[in-house]
Parts: C-alpha cells; sequence; structure tokens
C-alpha cells in the first residue's frame, strides 16, 4: 500500500478526517502515523510520532482503533502492548476507548485520548 487511493475507503477517511483537525496523517507500511504533541507529564511539550494499523481503522469512524502505536522510547508504569504491525523499535499499546460525544469530531476525540495517554508516560529511566 504506497498510494492512499489503494487504502480501503475508511483508512482513507481515517487519513483525512487527521488532516480536517490539523493533524497530517502518513502511511508507513501497515500503519498509518501521524505527529502530537504531548500536553503533560514527561513528554510535556514533544512532538510524539504515534499511530494506528491500518486493519484497526477498517471500521473507521463508526468504530475507533483500540491500539496506540509508539516508539520503544515512549513507556509507562502500566501498559498492555505487543509488537504486531510494528517495525523494530515500536510497539503498541492496548487502551480502552469509546466515542460517544458526538458533538465532537471523532477525529477530534481520537486524538484527545492518545494525548490523555501520552500525557501518562515516563522518562525511559523511569
Amino acid at each position: 500500500m504506497t498510494e492512499n487511493a489503494d487504502l480501503p475507503r475508511a483508512a482513507r477517511q481515517f487519513m483525512d478526517d487527521m488532516g480536517a483537525v490539523s493533524t497530517p496523517a502518513r502511511l508507513d507500511g501497515t500503519r498509518i502515523l501521524y505527529d502530537v504533541i504531548a500536553v503533560g507529564g514527561a513528554l510535556a511539550g514533544q512532538a510524539v510520532t504515534t499511530g494506528v494499523s491500518i486493519s484497526e481503522v477498517q471500521s473507521w469512524p463508526e468504530v475507533p482503533p483500540h491500539w496506540i502505536h509508539l516508539a520503544d522510547s515512549v513507556v509507562f508504569a502500566q501498559t498492555n502492548e505487543d509488537v504486531v504491525d510494528c517495525p523494530p523499535g515500536w510497539k503498541r499499546h492496548s487502551r480502552e476507548y469509546g466515542h460517544t460525544d458526538m458533538s465532537v469530531p471523532p477525529a477530534l476525540a481520537w486524538l484527545r485520548h492518545v494525548r490523555g495517554f501520552i500525557s501518562i508516560a515516563q522518562s525511559k529511566a523511569a
């Protein structure tokens, strides 16, 4: 999948929706990556690259992703993680999320969820 046109409709919609909330998304193999600014915690003020598996956005926006992809350098005191769809140096973290407030665009709600999760990251030395 090297072209957005090759993506399933829902994955293209996820990327378009992210762009609509000023967070451009890009393809990286089997993942969609985007950058967010951490709003709190050990990474506050830093741009953090994160993403989701293309396979997880096949029902977007009705069903949001579950896993958040982050570099190994982003660590947490407690998280459920694995390396499915991740290149070396990356992990994905299991995070329950249910978008129910339809007054907020789904991509904005997803970004708030991701920023909230990143805000509990610890410094690598912790």
